[in-house]
């Protein structure tokens, strides 16, 4: 785990609303990664990100599949633009096969013994360049909007 001081993120994509774990999600990314042609000023070519927000009682949330962009860009249509707030994060990493299994750890141990807490605000998966879908061992970065406890 590192804690990191972000700037704010502007990212577009393709939005749904899930519960943890749903297969609706792997499902949206096949749809997202071919809309992506349309969206313009990406700011990381090759990189893209998973963003839970809008977190509701019953655990359900709004996923959102995307790319950033230039701040200034415009969704295409039937896309959700979002900016990720500037802030300190915990990044942990994750390979993909254990994806479920890291964040219950993140959340039952890493982050309780961290010094640190969880604040409001999106959380988010960072798929970097050298991810690759059909490589279970390929890391993800899990990203929390955190202060000190």
């Amino acid at each position: 785990m590192k804690i990191i001081e972000r700037s704010a993120l502007t990212v577009v994509g393709l939005q749904i609303h899930a519960t943890p774990m749903s297969p609706a999600i792997p499902a949206l990314w096949p749809r997202f990664v071919a809309r992506i042609p349309e969206i313009e000023s990406v700011a990381e070519p090759r990189v893209s990100y998973g963003v839970m927000h809008n977190q509701a009682a019953d655990q359900s949330f709004d996923y959102l599949a995307a790319v950033s962009v230039a701040p200034s860009a415009v969704a295409p249509n039937g896309m959700t633009r979002l900016t990720l707030p500037a802030g300190r994060y915990a990044c942990f990493s994750v390979p993909l096969s254990g994806l479920g299994e890291g964040y219950c750890d993140i959340f039952e141990r890493q982050l309780p013994a961290s010094g640190h807490v969880q604040v409001g605000g999106p959380l988010f998966e960072r798929y970097g360049e050298d991810f690759c879908p059909d490589d279970p061992a390929s890391l993800v970065e899990i990203w929390v909007p955190v202060a000190p406890r």
